[in-house]
């Protein structure tokens, strides 16, 4: 009887247990079913949302255009360069000594590698500063979409693919595509933009934004990226402008659609002034003219809101697929040997990369190359090498050693002679070109200190050249500067085999101006 009354219990607490798990599972379904009602309602007020901004864009754009002339592209002013210096050391004392007694020849010893030159005992020199540090704006996100998009799964499309610096893209756009403009009216072009605002190009924008983020495409990138995947689904054509366009005002950039009477042009905002590059000036904002050379443009002052302007400065490195380059070898008279490989699908992206500046001061440039870290696999097999170099030495010992690697371990030439005009160099790019000129060297030096040693670099700019200075947590004489009660010591990767702290000659400290980094 007792063994019944168990059994009977059990399947008692079996069939409790049984009804708690459907319980429990119907609460899961109940759950998961209102979460996802809760995601369609929202996405239904996010396509409600942008369906309204650009339905009220569309209808501006009917409006008359405004006839804008062109700003002609701004040029750096050529300086006369300052060739590089070799550092001569000082004579040493040669007053005679009497000649010491014979004694038993000593044990040999290993030589020690070169080391640079001691710094000679001269009374330091400072720079001072006056209103002329240059300070960088830190980079902003990314501009975000005018709202989340989430295309329809039952709408078919068909996949596109480029080649972009190397890397396999591919965008889908809808598999009934019939995007064609009728004509450059501002009515034809109203309803066009209508065309492409419909859900059916909802997964074209999905997926470029996809592989913005898959990438980690800087702004610049994303703006070429789209430019070629619109070229290739609709060729070189006015339709692949209007495209191009539409996905980066969705995307909450910046943009306005200009025409002259045949074609269509983008003109993009830019929180840097791009060099060689012509602008029109719109509500006090720079647009910048995308492969147009024409002087008159009718202009579309159409907006959305929060748009943003276009960043150039890369803080993060971009996703392209490895294509290294044959091992470079780099040594140094210090005695650093490394072999260096670089990714040429980078050096390909940097190659078509703006030069700009900010705040109407044309030397605030640098800083977008210095701030540009250098690929994880560069820094895999450089770093490595440097850090061994420098082990044990005392601070003011690694950053010589370090700057002297820079100072010797590459060929100088002059801008001009190698590319006919002026070029700075990402980091990247001098660790590649056989030829690097003084910004270059300065710009490769303070991303390897920042990075290696963990210490704060300057650029100092003096006409016609570039140098830096490192503000060291020991302390270390030489001529300096002081900002903001820290002192940085003068490093000057173009004075060659000169050590820490001795500015060129022919530099005078008092020209100098300080760009923060």
């Amino acid at each position: 009887m007792k063994r019944i009354l168990t059994l009977i219990g059990a399947v008692a607490l079996a069939t409790t247990l049984c009804a708690q798990s459907r319980s429990f599972e119907d609460f899961q379904a109940q759950q998961n079913a209102r979460f996802n009602q809760f995601q369609q309602d929202k996405q239904a007020e996010f396509d409600a949302f942008r369906k309204k901004q650009n339905e009220r864009y569309a209808e501006f754009m009917q409006k008359s255009w405004e006839r804008f002339n062109a700003h002609p592209a701004v040029t750096p002013k050529e300086e006369e360069p300052v060739p590089p210096v070799v550092y001569q050391e000082p004579e040493p004392d040669v007053t005679p000594t009497p000649a010491p007694a014979p004694q038993p020849a000593p044990k040999a010893e290993p030589t020690p590698s070169p080391e640079p030159h001691p710094a000679p005992e001269v009374e330091p020199k400072p720079i001072v500063v006056k209103d002329e540090v240059i300070q960088v704006p830190k980079p902003q996100p990314a501009p975000e979409p005018i709202a989340p998009v989430e295309p329809k799964k039952e709408l078919p499309h068909k996949l596109y693919a480029i080649s972009f610096y190397g890397t396999l893209v591919s965008v889908g756009f809808p598999t009934n595509d019939v995007f064609k403009l009728e004509g450059l009216s501002e009515k034809q072009l109203s309803k066009a933009w209508n065309q492409l605002s419909s859900d059916k190009y909802d997964v074209t924008l999905n997926n470029v934004l996809a592989v913005r983020n898959n990438l980690s495409l800087c702004d610049w990138g994303y703006v070429e990226m789209l430019q070629a995947i619109s070229e290739k689904r609709y060729g070189k054509t006015n339709e692949a402008v209007f495209m191009q366009a539409f996905l980066l005002s969705q995307s909450g950039y910046k943009i306005r659609l200009a025409m002259d009477e045949q074609k269509l042009y983008l003109l993009i905002a830019s929180q840097y002034s791009i060099l060689s590059m012509s602008y029109f000036v719109i509500d006090g904002t720079k647009f910048y003219a995308l492969n147009c050379k024409s002087k008159q443009l009718n202009i579309c002052n159409a907006s959305f809101d929060k748009e943003k302007s276009l960043s150039l400065q890369l803080r993060k490195e971009q996703k392209l697929e490895n294509q290294p380059t044959s091992p470079r070898k780099l040594s140094s008279t210090s005695g650093i040997t490394a072999n260096v490989s670089v990714n040429k699908n980078t050096i390909d992206f940097f190659n078509n990369y703006p030069s700009a500046y900010i705040n109407e001061d044309v030397t605030t440039r640098w800083a977008v190359y210095a701030n540009t870290p250098l690929d994880k696999s560069i820094q895999n097999a450089l770093y490595p090498v440097l850090k061994k170099s420098i082990s044990g030495l005392s601070e003011r010992d690694a950053v010589n050693k370090i700057l002297n690697f820079v100072q010797t371990a590459f060929v100088y030439e002059y801008d001009d002679k190698v590319w006919g005009r002026d070029r700075a160099f990402f980091a990247v790019e001098t660790l590649h070109y056989p030829y690097a000129d003084c910004e270059d060297r300065a710009i490769l030096f303070s991303r390897l200190i920042r990075d290696i040693m963990g210490l704060d670099v300057v650029l100092l700019y003096y006409p016609g050249h570039l140098a830096s200075a490192v503000a060291f947590t020991q302390e270390v004489k030489g001529d300096y500067l002081s900002y903001k009660n820290r002192k940085y010591i003068v490093c000057d990767p173009t004075y060659i085999g000169a050590p820490v702290g001795l500015t060129m000659p022919g530099m005078n400290n008092q020209e100098a101006r300080v760009i923060l980094l």
